[in-house]
């Protein structure tokens, strides 16, 4: 059986480097203070740089994570609006969210 990874975002904004596959990752090949499971998370603290960066993603891509700050979640949701939007036009769906410590990591899918 094959498994598949998430991708993730990241960048000079923010975004997201999580491993969700099967296999775990060797320790001595990550940067000395990450876990296993996730290392170099800088949430998008901008509407225009996430959605910027989705646009960015290879189409061929069936998942990903974008780590949104705080500060984006408005009491209306429109600036997560604007960027599930973004994610929509390019044939992904959400799935799920995750609350951390100052920002939501967001799960986006490929539609059927």
């Amino acid at each position: 059986m094959t498994s598949m990874s998430i991708g993730g975002l990241n960048g000079m904004e923010g975004g997201a480097i999580v491993n969700f596959g099967a296999e775990p990752v060797a320790p001595h090949s990550l940067p000395r203070s990450s876990s296993p499971m996730v290392h170099a998370l800088r949430p998008f603290g901008n509407v225009e740089a996430a959605i910027a960066a989705i646009e960015a993603l290879d189409r061929d891509l069936r998942k990903f994570e974008i780590a949104v700050a705080d500060n984006l979640q408005d009491y209306l949701g429109l600036q997560m609006a604007l960027i599930t939007d973004s994610a929509l036009a390019r044939g992904w769906e959400p799935i799920s969210f995750m609350q951390k410590d100052g920002f939501r990591l967001y799960r986006y899918k490929a539609m059927r």
